[in-house]
């Protein structure tokens, strides 16, 4: 079976305005085919030594595995957080139909 070239980024944020801000900049760049918005959810965390709560809306992405590292590094110097959750995560399958699509709309 041929490794499938696909990889979902995952990034949560403070605020539905920011969250569409970067989604909307990672299609329109081209860095992802497309970005979904969910949200709010509610995350517990830990941060500098303090248990956190807080209400934020995560940023799905979908791309290239080829154009990964350029998306990470997109979101990574434009986040509002001082350190962003980045989470990728492989595709084992996807529809050859929506695989032509990424293709044809990423220009690969």
């Amino acid at each position: 079976m041929n490794e499938v070239p696909v990889v979902q980024i995952t990034t949560t944020v403070n605020s539905e305005e920011e969250a569409c801000r970067i989604a909307e900049a990672a299609v329109s760049r081209k860095l992802a085919a497309c970005a979904q918005v969910t949200g709010p959810i509610i995350s517990y965390y830990y941060w500098k030594g303090e248990q956190c709560r807080e209400k934020e809306w995560r940023v799905s992405m979908k791309t290239l595995k080829n154009l990964e590292l350029n998306l990470m590094d997109f979101i990574n110097e434009d986040h509002p957080y001082e350190t962003p959750e980045l989470i990728t995560m492989r595709i084992e399958t996807v529809s050859e139909a929506y695989l032509e699509w990424m293709l044809q709309t990423l220009g690969d």
